[in-house]
């Protein structure tokens, strides 16, 4: 993500907030890029194509008028391409408006049903907030759980330890 697309994801979730439309305007950002193929990334970002029709076709979009209106500013500012960041950088703050985190869990084999609730508690009553937790299979790991939210990364694998005791039998 760049400053750019957090700008944008600041402003558009700062008059979602105003006009109490964060969820609906979520949810046409999903259905828009759900909707968005490479042919509509590359016509909106296609420089032989006048804004002013980039514009109209978004105005006929069924989408909140804030958003659309969003879309067309992004247009205007030759800013479309950062439209997928934008899209991150939005949800990164509605979730902190909703007390929300993801986790991904890294491990070498699919964590167990229990493992992962119990993951799930400790991680809610530590952050006090509402967790998801996404359990990735990563045969690479020795053994262990690598943790990744929030673009912190919490690494307590073999992989991990063996670096590190190499690292220091090396200096």
């Amino acid at each position: 993500m760049s400053a750019i697309s957090d700008q944008y994801a600041v402003a558009l979730f700062e008059l979602s907030k105003a006009d109490e439309k964060t969820d609906r305007v979520s949810e046409d950002f999903d259905s828009f890029i759900k909707s968005f193929d490479e042919n509509s990334m590359t016509f909106f970002k296609h420089p032989a194509v006048k804004k002013n029709k980039k514009v109209e076709i978004v105005q006929t979009l069924d989408l909140d008028p804030l958003f659309k209106n969003f879309l067309s500013v992004l247009i205007e500012n030759n800013r479309f391409d950062y439209l997928y960041d934008i899209r991150e950088s939005y949800e990164s703050l509605l979730d902190n408006m909703h007390k929300r985190m993801h986790v991904v869990v890294y491990s070498k084999r699919p964590l167990k049903k229990q493992q992962i609730n119990a993951l799930q508690e400790e991680y809610e009553k530590k952050y006090s907030r509402q967790v998801t937790l996404e359990n990735k299979v990563d045969e690479s790991i020795i053994g262990g759980l690598r943790f990744e939210f929030e673009g912190k990364v919490i690494d307590d694998t073999v992989n991990h330890t063996l670096r590190e005791l190499k690292s220091r039998l090396t200096k």
